[in-house]
């Protein structure tokens, strides 16, 4: 843990924001005494976009589909990607602008 002034904290903030997102915590002082420790809470729960193939093998596993429920499925997942990549916003995310 780095000890780190609170004047350091004030005029520092975005870098130490960014090693506190990186597993780094501090320790801050206030005219050498500690005030406070600054520690990465851990991050809000947000819907999982992406499941492995592993993860539907299983799953489909325990319910068989039917060749037309599988057809079907396929048919969905492809219009829901080709509408994502049809996300300008998605496509500039993909190519590494964002």
């Amino acid at each position: 843990m780095r000890t780190i002034s609170q004047r350091e904290l004030r005029n520092d903030s975005g870098k130490i924001l960014r090693e506190l997102r990186d597993g780094e915590e501090f320790e801050v002082t206030i005219n050498g005494e500690s005030f406070g420790i600054l520690r990465m809470t851990p991050p809000p729960a947000r819907p999982q976009r992406f499941v492995s193939a592993d993860a539907l093998r299983a799953l489909y596993a325990e319910a068989p589909l039917s060749t037309e429920q599988v057809e079907a499925w396929k048919r969905d997942v492809r219009d829901v990607v080709d509408d994502e990549l049809d996300d300008p916003y998605l496509r500039a995310t993909l190519r590494g602008e964002r």
